[in-house]
């Protein structure tokens, strides 16, 4: 019974396994195991199986702009004051493009050339030094496997000429990853199974990097948070900028427009008065068709381009976030030592999702912007469209 799931239960196979490895060997894997919070991955198991309530009558709508509105001077105002950074969520893997490295370092050709998805990011920042002045904070999250070949990846390219002092590298935290009783899984011989725990605890990992302080003595008092793998993103989003600075929003979010009700993605509101990202199962046609002003105002999908004040970010670091449960597919070894390469999803990893900590916010804006802004590579088809794309927009 799950509810019966127990540390003693729990370490039962790990135990077992154990017996077999010499001193040393047990020693390192017993570390790993002691650094493990088994009340809340226990905790995380039995809830991940029970369903939060909504009552949809307490949703309401979020301010939208779709750059109808210029702010671009007070945008450059705060990019030229050196008053903006950029947090990079760079701690993916291209396993599903069947390459074994972090997505970021993924190469593609762009007219003779070909660069990474990171070398076309600091393109960006070097562009925004050439119009504004000023060399932006880069601040890029890897997990603790992808650290030191991120790291390594751009000390090998020379930092793709970008000043070494305005980048910096910091780890998010891993949990364990559980199978379908709850138990926890073995990696290989001296490792359990860990999984990077979501892009939530990206300013938790910016905190403990001490890096929330360096933005704090930095001066800075915006910060950009985005997806390395969609690199039809702007690092620099002026009239964005600008239109959040004088509305004075905590936090402005870029959004795109479902097109159908059968898109079965999340949708930015008002829950309880409080920013919100309302689930598939809350969706209805009545929602997602109604308007105001002429405007569909329950369609709003999230792309990951959120821009936060520092003040906010310093606020989210202290909150604990609440954990999402996803069902995938990991190689494991038993407890007898033997790998297990399984055919389907076998396992649960535990995740936070940024968006979640808007709702501590008392506003926030949305940002409506054209679709061919949100193109993620998540696939070799994608990689083509991209390219297609990028390739375009060099020629126009």
């Amino acid at each position: 019974m799950r509810d019966e799931f127990l540390i003693s239960k729990n370490q039962e196979h790990l135990i077992k396994y154990l017996n077999r490895l010499d001193k040393d060997d047990r020693k390192y894997l017993e570390t790993g195991i002691n650094a493990i919070d088994i009340d809340l991955m226990n905790k995380l198991y039995i809830n991940s199986f029970t369903d939060d309530e909504l009552d949809v009558s307490k949703v309401a709508p979020l301010p939208i702009v779709d750059r109808n509105e210029d702010f671009t001077e007070l945008g450059e105002s705060i990019v030229k004051k050196n008053q903006y950074g950029v947090v990079l969520l760079a701690g993916g893997n291209a396993s599903r493009l069947g390459l074994d490295m972090p997505k970021g370092c993924l190469e593609l050709h762009i007219g003779d050339t070909t660069k990474s998805l990171f070398e076309l990011y600091i393109d960006q920042l070097k562009e925004a030094y050439n119009k504004y002045g000023v060399y932006i904070n880069l601040y890029i999250m890897t997990n603790d496997e992808s650290y030191s070949e991120i790291y390594n990846y751009f000390k090998g390219h020379n930092f793709f000429d970008y000043p070494e002092d305005k980048l910096h590298f910091f780890i998010q935290d891993s949990l364990p990853i559980l199978n379908k009783d709850g138990k926890i899984m073995l990696k290989d011989e001296k490792n359990l199974l860990l999984g990077p725990n979501g892009n939530g605890n990206v300013f938790k990992a910016l905190k403990q990097a001490g890096l929330i302080k360096h933005m704090i003595s930095n001066k800075i008092k915006y910060v950009l948070f985005l997806t390395v793998d969609n690199v039809m993103n702007k690092f620099v989003d002026i009239n964005m900028l600008g239109n959040m600075a004088y509305g004075e929003y905590p936090v402005a979010t870029k959004t795109i427009t479902k097109r159908d009700d059968t898109d079965l993605n999340w949708i930015f509101c008002k829950y309880n008065k409080k920013p919100f990202m309302l689930p598939t199962a809350y969706i209805t046609h009545n929602l997602t068709n109604k308007k105001i002003d002429k405007k569909y105002v329950y369609r709003e999908k999230n792309i990951t381009y959120h821009i936060v004040n520092i003040n906010e970010v310093d606020k989210y670091a202290n909150l604990q976030l609440p954990y999402h449960r996803s069902f995938k597919k990991y190689s494991y070894m038993n407890d007898k030592g033997k790998m297990v390469t399984p055919k389907k999803n076998n396992s649960f990893k535990f995740e936070q999702f940024i968006f979640d900590a808007f709702s501590y916010s008392k506003n926030m804006l949305l940002y409506r912007v054209k679709a061919d802004e949100f193109c993620p590579i998540k696939d070799e088809k994608d990689i083509k469209k991209v390219e297609k794309l990028l390739n375009n927009k060099k020629e126009a």
